[in-house]
């Protein structure tokens, strides 16, 4: 008698997915090792975005360094800032909050959903260290991962700051096994965007 291999099949949230690293490495089409990079453009894409929205020649700023084994990426941009409203449908992992649905351009715009990427991005990596978004006088402080089910849990602070111009997103991740190039990378986002400023402070990230 030949015994026959029994398959079972197990569900998985689909909010999850936003958590795993094999399942991020679907989504972006980047193997882990450039999930670093993926942050830095997604989170630039969007402060064009949000900018030439605004009708403001972009003012982007990029800061990376490497601290005690940690990597920290930090983009600010000169738009309207991320309103809060916004960013709680962002943070509702089980549905898709985009305003990229019938656009893209040939440089950004790909993913369309990319903040739900870079706030599971720290978790997937084995880091609870919050995402930070500062805007429109609101500074949230955002960690977010799964229970061992596989349901989605977010810890969402907020507090109040001085209201300035434009959002800032800061997040950390694990420097190693990250290759990571920023200059390279500000230096290609001036390049296809003549009309924008680029600033980057580029404080030893790590590279191929």
């Amino acid at each position: 008698m030949v015994a026959r291999l029994q398959r079972t099949h197990f569900s998985i949230p689909r909010a999850a997915e936003y958590f795993s690293a094999p399942e991020l490495e679907k989504q972006t089409g980047q193997p882990r090792a450039h999930f670093a990079a993926v942050v830095l453009k997604e989170l630039v894409d969007n402060a064009l975005d949000a900018a030439e929205t605004a009708e403001r020649l972009p003012a982007i700023g990029i800061e990376a360094t490497v601290a005690g084994g940690d990597l920290h990426l930090v983009v600010t941009d000169n738009g309207p800032g991320l309103a809060s409203e916004t960013l709680g449908r962002i943070l509702d992992f089980a549905s898709r909050t985009s305003d990229k649905a019938a656009y893209r351009a040939p440089t950004r715009g790909l993913q369309g959903n990319a903040l739900k990427t870079v706030i599971g991005l720290p978790s997937a990596l084995g880091t609870d260290t919050p995402v930070v978004i500062e805007a429109g006088g609101v500074r949230h402080e955002i960690r977010a991962g799964v229970d061992p089910a596989g349901n989605v849990r977010v810890d969402h602070g907020v507090t109040e700051r001085p209201p300035e111009c434009g959002t800032r997103v800061a997040l950390t991740l694990p420097a190693r096994g990250q290759r990571l190039d920023p200059t390279r990378w500000a230096r290609g986002f001036a390049l296809l965007n003549p009309h924008a400023s680029v600033r980057i402070r580029d404080g030893g990230a790590p590279t191929p």
